[in-house]
């Protein structure tokens, strides 16, 4: 048996083991928008068959979503409505009435 480890410290490189960046799809489109769109194409071209609020949706994933995830701040789709609708979602993340919670 032959030992790599003086050509893995010679000519190696370490690789981080987490992925930093979202995973791209032709360099516009995040893998979570196109799982969504393949969820809408089941749901509403498969199973209601309702063609008109598929392309609806659709349009809206894979069109406008990338548009205004790259012109806004990342989480936009996830703070926008707690912060301007007036939502409240009380846990140990969001305590309620600023309680403080021990780890």
């Amino acid at each position: 048996m032959y030992s790599y480890e003086s050509m893995r410290k010679k000519y190696g490189t370490k690789v981080s083991q987490t992925i930093d960046s979202p995973i791209m799809v032709f360099d516009y489109f995040e893998i979570v928008e196109l799982f969504a769109a393949l969820l809408i194409l089941l749901i509403f071209g498969v199973v209601f068959y309702s063609w008109g609020i598929m392309i609806l949706l659709l349009l809206l994933t894979l069109g406008l979503g990338p548009v205004v995830r790259r012109r806004n701040k990342k989480g936009i789709f996830f703070h926008w409505p707690y912060r301007h609708l007036k939502m409240s979602l009380p846990g140990i993340i969001n305590p309620k009435e600023n309680k403080k919670y021990s780890d």
